[in-house]
């Protein structure tokens, strides 16, 4: 009985050295998301409002004339010249 539970305790730590050193696509995080463009960009790269000056992912950024807003307000609103 001893060596059963030995026999399923290392097929168990096999498997999990295996995962952890090849990776599995279930625990990789993903590097970035393909815009409705086909253009893949990076997830955790921040932009800086054009209008208000804060940071934010470049995925959820409103985009305007190559600006990025935080916002669709500020968007409308534009840049604003003390936020530079």
């Amino acid at each position: 009985m001893l060596r059963v539970i030995l026999l399923v305790i290392s097929v168990v730590a096999l498997v999990w050295l295996l995962r952890r050193a090849f990776g599995t696509a279930g625990n990789r995080q993903n590097p970035g998301r393909t815009s409705s463009e086909g253009v893949r960009t990076r997830v955790d790269e921040l932009v800086r409002c054009a209008h208000c000056g804060v940071h934010l992912p470049r995925i959820d950024a409103q985009t305007q004339d190559g600006r990025y807003f935080c916002s669709r307000e500020h968007a409308r609103l534009g840049d604003r010249e003390d936020a530079k």
